[in-house]
């Protein structure tokens, strides 16, 4: 049970990632990404009964805090800045690859420095091959 909730990431990043890509140039990228949070509101919406817990939802609504707003604010610049890679002309086979090593190595960072998580030597190399693979896939082809 613990890699199912990698494999729902893993199915919906794909089906994310060729949905963003599919979005016509000529829409405006913010009626496409609020029209994209209106499908998961209503996705959202749709599940709650199943993610229903012992808590009521008037108590868990008033337990949101700041991360709420964080996630909010993060996920409104992922969805912009996808979709604006690829108006930019980012490959569909690179971009999720370029993006997600360099939040893997921002992460490890802030891992380390705020919540105190050690880099070990595995974590260090597991790193320099993802900037390895990062650097391959960035720079111009030969020939």
């Amino acid at each position: 049970m613990k890699w199912a909730p990698i494999a729902l990431v893993v199915c919906s990043t794909v089906v994310y990632q060729l949905g963003q890509r599919a979005i016509p140039a000529q829409a405006n990228a913010l009626i496409a990404t609020f029209g994209a949070y209106v499908v998961a509101m209503i996705g959202a919406a749709a599940l709650l009964p199943f993610f229903a817990r012992d808590v009521a939802l008037a108590t868990s609504w008033r337990s949101l805090n700041g991360g709420t707003l964080l996630v909010g604010l993060g996920a409104l610049g992922i969805e912009i800045g996808f979709l604006l890679a690829y108006r930019a002309n980012w490959e569909i086979s690179n971009v999720s690859m370029v993006a997600n090593t360099m939040v893997a190595v921002a992460l490890l960072l802030i891992g380390a420095i705020a919540f105190r998580e050690p880099i070990t030597a595995a974590r260090g190399a597991g790193i320099a091959l993802c900037l390895a693979g990062l650097w391959l896939v960035t720079r111009p082809a030969a020939g």
